[in-house]
C-alpha cells in the first residue's frame, strides 16, 4: 500500500504535464526531481520482480485482450505525468521480462545491471557520435574498443563502425565489398556494373 507521503507526490504528479518540468520550465528542478524519481523507483521494482525466480517471464494476453488492457489509442490532449507513469507501469508488468533468470532466446540474453545503467547515461547525455566536437569522450571511446578489437584479430591497424544489429552488419560488408571491386558504383550508380552474386552457405536459406 503506498504511503501517505506517496499519495501526495502522486497527487501532485498528476497536476504536472511535460511543459511543466525542465527544459520548459526553468523554475521547476524540484518538481522534474520528483517526476524523475518515481520513474526510477518503477524501472527498480521492475528489475527486482524480473530476477525473482517466483515471478512469471510473460503474463500473457491475446492481441485482442491486449487491447482491452492498454489504450494504444493516441489522445489529441497531453496527458498528465501520473498517467504516464501508471502507463510505464502497465507497459512493464504485460511485456516479456527478458531479464528473468528462466528467459531464453535467441536473442535477448538477461539484463546486464552495468550496461543498463551506461544506457541511462548515454540518454541522458543526449547526444551523436557523428564528430569529435558533439562527441569528444564517446569518440575517443569508440577508437580504442576499435583499437582492441583490431588487436583482438591480429591487426596492427584497421577501421570499422559499430552497427545496431546482424543484418545491418551484413548490409554493411556486402556493400564494403561491392565498394572494393566496384568503387565506380558510387559516382554512377548500379547501372554501371555488372550483375553481381553472392555464394553463401545452405545454411543460411535454411535459417531464413
Amino acid at each position: 500500500m503506498a504511503s501517505d507521503e506517496d499519495e501526495k507526490v502522486l497527487a501532485r504528479i498528476g497536476s504536472l504535464f511535460a511543459t511543466d518540468l525542465l527544459p520548459q520550465n526553468t523554475k521547476n528542478w524540484a518538481e522534474t526531481e520528483m517526476f524523475i524519481k518515481q520513474t526510477v523507483r518503477i524501472l527498480l521494482n521492475y528489475i527486482k520482480e524480473s530476477n525473482d525466480r517466483k515471478s512469471k517471464v510473460l503474463d500473457f494476453h491475446h492481441p485482442a485482450e491486449m487491447a482491452h488492457l492498454i489504450d494504444f489509442s493516441i489522445p489529441e490532449d497531453p496527458q498528465n505525468l501520473e498517467q504516464l507513469l501508471q502507463d510505464c507501469q502497465r507497459v512493464l508488468a504485460l511485456g516479456v521480462k527478458t531479464g528473468h533468470p528462466r528467459f531464453f532466446n535467441q536473442i535477448s540474453c538477461g539484463l546486464d545491471l552495468v550496461s543498463m545503467v551506461g544506457e541511462w547515461l548515454t540518454a541522458t547525455c543526449n547526444t551523436n557520435m557523428f564528430t569529435y566536437e558533439i562527441a569528444p569522450v564517446f569518440i575517443l571511446m569508440e577508437k580504442e574498443v576499435m583499437r582492441k578489437m583490431w588487436e583482438m584479430i591480429g591487426w596492427v591497424e584497421g577501421d570499422g563502425i559499430f552497427t545496431p544489429g546482424g543484418a545491418i552488419a551484413n548490409m554493411y560488408a556486402m556493400n564494403a565489398a561491392r565498394h572494393h571491386h566496384f568503387p565506380r558504383v558510387k559516382p554512377l550508380g548500379m547501372a554501371d556494373i555488372p550483375t553481381l552474386c553472392t555464394f553463401t552457405s545452405v545454411d543460411v536459406s535454411q535459417l531464413e
